[in-house]
């Protein structure tokens, strides 16, 4: 994995697609254009759990936040599965967004050491707003992102056969 340091970058992050139409390829390269606002390259391999998908991963560090961006520019596109993290240098808190064309997509604030993190007002609305057992439990589960940990997790260990991964620095 590699990254470029940068000193002054108060944000980093990674965006993995895991599966994209080959169709959708040049579009989401222009998006990426656009919200770095600068030219940034993927490196697209084949994606062997979706047949006629394709992978990659990038990298960044920057002063703004482009996470959020990034993910509801992709999620447009119904056809994708991918991780958008990004995380301060300073705090190593962050954000982790997962999409899925069957789940959507899904927000969680993520502690320093990348462990998703349920704030107290979620959890009071859970326990308030539920009347059972099973129920708490599937409120609490989707808070902490369960279904999409579970449909993505195949594709996290394929995408490592992406050797190196590209990585972006202003």
């Amino acid at each position: 994995m590699s990254s470029i340091p940068s000193s002054s970058a108060l944000l980093a992050g990674d965006l993995r697609i895991y599966s994209a139409p080959k169709a959708l390829l040049r579009h989401i390269q222009w998006s990426l254009n656009e919200i770095f606002g600068y030219p940034v390259e993927l490196n697209w391999e084949q994606q062997h759990l979706s047949p006629g998908a394709l992978a990659s991963q990038l990298q960044w560090r920057e002063l703004k936040p482009v996470a959020s961006k990034i993910a509801s520019t992709l999620k447009s596109w119904h056809y994708l599965r991918f991780e958008v993290r990004e995380y301060s240098n300073i705090s190593g808190e962050g954000v982790l967004y997962r999409c899925t064309p069957e789940l959507g997509l899904h927000q969680a604030v993520t502690a320093s050491t990348g462990d998703v993190m349920v704030h107290e007002n979620r959890l009071m609305t859970a326990l308030e707003n539920t009347r059972s057992y099973e129920a708490l439990r599937e409120s609490l589960s989707s808070a902490l992102g369960i279904a999409w940990d579970l449909e993505l997790e195949s594709y996290r260990r394929g995408i490592g056969s992406l050797g190196e991964i590209r990585a972006v620095n202003i």
